[in-house]
């Protein structure tokens, strides 16, 4: 029998087919290239005990929802203006999100056909806000009919209904009752701290405090005993170790035919599901250790039911990929704030869109995965392989990101960048880099190539 490959987790963002664009309005704005240094917001306000998302459609419920709150003492931070995409809605929609201590994404036909609403979860759900879903039809006229992303971030949370007029001020204080737990709480337990000294990678863990666990997308139809990682693989496949992937994907899809269908629809999200599943379980491999898959089902030093497993990586992998798509209206202000939640769901992202094809997505991410403080030896690697990239823009940023963490085993690949880049930015970010890393063999490096361009300047003179 063979070893399992040794694990190195990295959330999958795996090609998931994209949904149509539900607004002409969408697509008339696309954002420019970003930028590798941060922006400062041009009207930084204070921070909000509550971001709301809705539809402009909705817009009159909302004052609804946001004067009920206000006139009980709850700050609430809504766009009331309709900014458009650019700077404006990056900057202060994105930050509003990043700084309120609750997200409510206020649903209706409308709220799941915006663009804008689904990035703004995304990014709350990304940035482990406590969310709290607030409809305005019954979930069950509404949970069919979204997209895969929204029912693997909502299906969880408890909703707050307001669709019955006679039974609406009951919503509101059971909507009120949540949020003051939730601002109340002593210690922000939303925000995930560094819990991992620096050159470890983090552990698999449950980054999220969830407010009122739902059984619709984490809990199989399949029973719960039979569900537990060790008695699905010694039921499906006893002894037999490694399996092939092909027969692992077999039982999984048989086991688990009613909840795919209904949580994941037709078959090429199907297929997205298992090629994440295949990356993080299998490294895209043709065969599945039972070692490696025990590890997918482990989480808190805990074996939890596959399913639940299989859905937490889905909406990692999912979230990520719509914060960080170059068409998501929020990414360039959601992407230079991530860097402060040094979670394994964000740093094991990072890593992988690194290695995708899109050359602002690998520059943005770079920064980002600096910002989380990581330096371990897969982020480190990343970050050199950075300089040798055929992208100026990722060089760059390749550069900054490794002068952010002062890494002295990068000064021998940033000293000749800087000597021989032929894009000057480059080597300014280079000259960057060294300067903040320090220590005696940068300067030294520096002072010799300096020495040398002014010895080989004075002889062209001549």
């Amino acid at each position: 029998m063979g070893s399992a490959p040794s694990r190195s987790r990295t959330g999958s963002t795996a090609n998931l087919p994209r949904k149509d664009q539900e607004s002409t309005n969408d697509n008339k704005h696309k954002t420019k290239r970003p930028s590798v240094t941060a922006t400062p917001l041009a009207d930084e306000a204070e921070a909000k005990d509550v971001m709301i998302s809705y539809s402009h459609a909705d817009k009159e419920m909302m004052m609804m929802v946001k004067d009920y709150l206000e006139d009980l003492g709850i700050s609430v931070w809504v766009d009331k203006t309709g900014l458009q995409a650019g700077v404006d809605f990056l900057s202060k929609i994105g930050q509003a999100i990043i700084d309120a201590k609750v997200f409510i994404s206020l649903l209706s036909e409308k709220t799941i056909q915006s663009k804008y609403c689904q990035d703004e979860l995304a990014l709350a759900y990304i940035s482990n806000k406590s969310i709290i879903p607030v409809a305005l039809k019954n979930e069950s006229d509404l949970f069919p009919i979204m997209d895969t992303g929204m029912k693997l971030q909502l299906a969880r949370f408890k909703w707050v209904l307001l669709v019955d007029e006679e039974k609406k001020e009951d919503g509101l204080k059971e909507l009120l009752g949540r949020i003051k737990k939730e601002i109340r709480s002593p210690d922000d337990e939303k925000q995930v701290k560094p819990d991992a000294p620096s050159g470890k990678v983090l552990k698999k863990q449950s980054t999220k405090k969830y407010i009122n666990t739902r059984s619709v997308s984490m809990n199989s139809s399949v029973d719960f005993a039979e569900d537990l990682a060790l008695t699905f693989w010694d039921n499906s496949f006893r002894d037999k170790d490694p399996v092939p992937w092909n027969e692992f994907t077999q039982v999984f899809c048989a086991k688990f035919h009613n909840d795919l269908e209904m949580m994941y629809g037709n078959e090429s999200r199907i297929e997205w599901l298992l090629a994440v599943l295949k990356r993080e379980m299998a490294y895209n491999d043709d065969t599945l250790y039972k070692e490696n898959f025990i590890d997918f089902c482990t989480i808190d030093n805990e074996h939890r039911p596959l399913w639940e497993c299989v859905q937490n990586q889905a909406i990692e992998s999912y979230t990520m990929m719509e914060v960080f798509d170059m068409d998501s209206s929020v990414r360039v202000q959601a992407i230079e704030n991530l860097g402060k939640f040094n979670s394994p769901t964000v740093r094991n992202a990072l890593l992988d869109l690194m290695s995708g094809k899109d050359n602002n997505v690998r520059a943005v991410a770079a920064i980002s995965l600096a910002k989380t403080g990581a330096q371990d030896k897969e982020v480190v690697k990343k970050l050199l392989d950075c300089l040798n990239d055929k992208d100026r823009l990722v060089r760059e940023s390749g550069c900054l990101a490794l002068g952010h963490l002062q890494l002295k085993e990068a000064v021998p690949k940033l000293v000749q960048l800087w000597r021989n880049d032929f894009i000057s930015h480059v080597r300014e970010a280079a000259t960057i880099a060294l300067e903040k890393i320090g220590g005696e063999e940068a300067n030294k490096a520096m002072h010799m190539t300096k020495v040398l361009s002014d010895e080989i300047h004075m002889l062209t003179q001549k």
